[in-house]
């Protein structure tokens, strides 16, 4: 009986440290470079605003990006925090921006009303994903003013990381 307990418990061990692992190389593989200057990209906002947005016309302002999709459990539950720090932050020189990976226009905006993200959101048709590497949702992309990236992170962010990279601009 102990020698089963303790060959579960050792591969209760190694499945903690895989999932560690996993964790820690997926969040050095998505999303770009930092240091790095941000690619460009142009993309139609959906929703009743509709336009553009155009990183371009943003800069002298940071531009925080989040890359979703509405499929993604991790990304609804990191919209909440989004919407609390974009209340704290808008309007001080720094634009918030969602990105949706999604298929249609209509499945974005969906995101968008049913978990109330106050800032546009543009879909994406693949290309901003390929040039910024995204491979996991939710990715963070911070870019500064002038066009640089500051900070990339995956997964569910906490508001005080999100405030700090922000005050740190």
């Amino acid at each position: 009986m102990k020698a089963k307990l303790s060959r579960l418990l050792d591969i209760a061990l190694y499945a903690t440290v895989a999932v560690l692992l996993v964790s820690l190389v997926s969040r050095k593989l998505s999303g770009p470079r930092t240091g790095g200057v941000a690619a460009a990209f142009d993309l139609p906002v959906v929703g009743a605003t509709g336009g553009r947005f155009r990183l371009e016309e943003q800069r002298g302002k940071a531009v925080l990006v989040e890359v979703f999709a509405s499929w993604c459990g991790a990304c609804q539950r990191a919209a909440p925090t989004l919407s609390e720090v974009y209340q704290r932050h808008h309007g001080k020189n720094v634009v918030f921006l969602g990105v949706s990976v999604d298929g249609s226009p209509e499945e974005a905006a969906r995101a968008k009303s049913e978990w109330r993200i106050p800032y546009e959101v543009a879909l994406d048709d693949g290309r901003m994903s390929k040039d910024y590497k995204i491979e996991v949702l939710p990715t963070l992309v911070l870019i500064d003013g002038s066009g640089q990236i500051r900070r990339v992170s995956t997964g569910v962010p906490s508001s005080s990381t999100l405030d700090d990279w922000l005050t740190e601009l």
